[in-house]
């Protein structure tokens, strides 16, 4: 069985790639070599891939570089409840010329009565 240890080493952010060092070890617990092709490799770093994509992975001067595909997409989510806005407002005059109410009309067809108070300067 061969287990990994992975550290983080502090190295400037870069929302990219995921930067640390990595050790894995053998059932005894003895190191093993990270090297392929006669390449040590010396760091690891992480691409976003778009989603259905095939994974990738290359080694070239020591960087190994995993290339991870994005997931699919979900499926959508249930729409929300319509907004409702105004559709028109008629006001009504009384006798003496002035507004005594109205009526707002939504964008759903559905009304609301305009109160008209009047204030006493």
């Amino acid at each position: 069985m061969t287990t990994a240890q992975f550290k983080v080493t502090n190295k400037p952010l870069d929302p990219t790639a995921a930067t640390g060092e990595i050790a894995l070890y053998d059932a005894d617990g003895n190191p093993i070599s990270l090297s392929a092709g006669g390449q040590t490799i010396t760091s690891v770093k992480a691409v976003a891939l778009a989603a259905g994509t095939v994974p990738t992975a290359t080694l070239a001067d020591g960087m190994l570089t995993i290339g991870i595909p994005a997931g699919a997409k979900g499926d959508p989510g249930s729409p929300g409840a319509p907004g409702v806005g105004v559709k028109s407002i008629s006001l009504t005059k009384g006798t003496d010329g002035n507004i005594i109410g109205g009526t707002l009309t939504k964008t759903d067809n559905s009304t609301a009565a305009i109160p008209v108070t009047t204030a006493t300067a």
